[in-house]
């Protein structure tokens, strides 16, 4: 493979998504110049660009067997890749080198949708802060705050994801920031850290529909999400408080309902910060002006 050429790098863009010959929803996204296809369920449109879905040089192809909940499937790949695969992604004052990461479930390492996210962290995390940051993936989030001014502590369940965020930490020159690394189960950390009496500023979550930590502990979003924030919203503390993000992708959990859900845990906490709670979608604009909703995030903005 060839190393990538500076000239390449631009903001990463979901190009085109739409349904296939089969009628499969897919998306089209553009990585350092390089077009990617792969799955997207929720769509019902149409495809607007024929000839960019052709010149496509990575395609996740899904096996008969798979779902929307468990794809399974394979890459193919043509033509020539860059190694490593990097592409850029501008949040303010730092510029984001994020590894492109294609997964055997169809993943790739970066989630455009959250752009936005990473944006507003960089922009409102307070310098000096201390951030929890949990289900934290590739990094995108965790170095948003760093690069901030704040201390995070970065907590994944995969050995992996840490070292692909190391990789997107050392490659956009914030390998230096005071970033914790710790490869464990999210409930579990934060039930840690309630017996030390830990506080933190703090909270980016952005968890998944299901997952298993490290020791094989269960994550359900439905069964443990509220808990979990209710013990998040203890480590918090009232005199420091923000930024907190939550983020998700999983189906039913609406702007609204994440809203409310986190509301609830605060409020339980005897945080008061309900006023200053906002909700809405997570969304990507393709190139022909259309916006799909790919999540959704609740948060709440640091007081001045």
């Amino acid at each position: 493979m060839n190393a990538p050429h500076p000239g390449k790098f631009r903001d990463p863009a979901l190009v085109d998504f739409g349904l296939d010959s089969a009628g499969d929803g897919r998306r089209l996204e553009r990585l350092a110049g390089i077009l990617v296809d792969r799955p997207l369920p929720q769509t019902g449109d149409r495809r607007r660009l024929a000839g960019e879905w052709r010149a496509a040089q990575a395609v996740y192809r899904l096996a008969d067997s798979s779902s929307a909940d468990a794809p399974c499937g394979r890459w193919e790949f043509t033509g020539d890749l860059p190694d490593p695969w990097v592409t850029r992604v501008t949040i303010g004052t730092a510029t984001l080198v994020l590894e492109v990461h294609p997964a055997p479930s169809g993943q790739i390492g970066i989630f455009l949708e959250q752009i936005d996210q990473w944006r507003w962290l960089q922009r409102t995390t307070p310098t000096g802060s201390t951030v929890l940051s949990l289900f934290a993936h590739s990094g995108a989030a965790t170095l948003a705050a760093a690069s901030a001014g704040a201390e995070v502590v970065h907590v994944d369940a995969s050995r992996q994801s840490i070292a692909l965020a190391r990789r997107n930490a050392a490659a956009s020159g914030l390998a230096h920031l005071p970033v914790s690394w710790v490869c464990e189960d999210a409930a579990t950390f934060v039930q840690r850290c309630l017996r030390r009496g830990r506080r933190f500023s703090g909270v980016i979550l952005d968890p998944p529909s299901w997952g298993h930590g490290p020791k094989g502990q269960s994550f359900s979003i439905q069964r443990d999400l509220p808990g979990l924030l209710a013990d998040i919203a203890r480590l918090l503390d009232p005199s420091a408080l923000g930024p907190i993000l939550l983020t998700c992708h999983s189906p039913g959990w609406h702007p609204g309902r994440l809203r409310d859900t986190l509301s609830d845990s605060l409020r339980a906490a005897a945080v008061s910060v309900s006023a200053r709670i906002e909700s809405g979608s997570l969304t990507c604009t393709d190139d022909t002006g259309r916006t799909i909703d790919l999540g959704s995030f609740a948060r709440v903005t640091p007081a001045s």
